[in-house]
């Protein structure tokens, strides 16, 4: 029971770190079978958004005007417009955690206590 419960505490703190694992790790590949049940949704979300974006950029470049644009989407003016303006640019949105501002702070004093319990 104890190695059970260890090891389930264990993969719910990765779990629930694995922003903050994968970005220390330098990771800008997402493996979709590696995300958290939110993760997930919001990739889904990221995909989408990513392909409206896509639809929108290519009407544009044939030349189709931002009217034509809205009605054969179907999408709003000011989201066809905020496309082409470059202002959509945040597809894949981050909600930063509470402990996100005392990272470096933390971090600091990981690496400050590594050192002395080194030295």
């Amino acid at each position: 029971h104890l190695m059970e419960n260890a090891s389930r505490a264990f993969l719910d703190a990765v779990g629930k770190s694995m922003r903050q694992i994968r970005k220390a790790v330098g990771s800008s590949v997402i493996d979709p079978k590696l995300l958290t049940y939110a993760e997930h949704l919001q990739y889904e979300g990221f995909l989408r958004r990513q392909e409206t974006n896509e639809a929108i950029m290519e009407l544009s470049k044939q030349g189709v005007p931002i009217k034509q644009i809205v009605k054969r989407t179907g999408h709003s003016r000011k989201l066809v417009r905020s496309v082409l303006r470059g202002q959509r640019s945040d597809v894949f949105r981050v909600r930063q955690s509470s402990i996100e501002e005392w990272l470096p702070w933390l971090d600091s004093r990981w690496t400050q206590g590594a050192h002395n319990a080194s030295a």
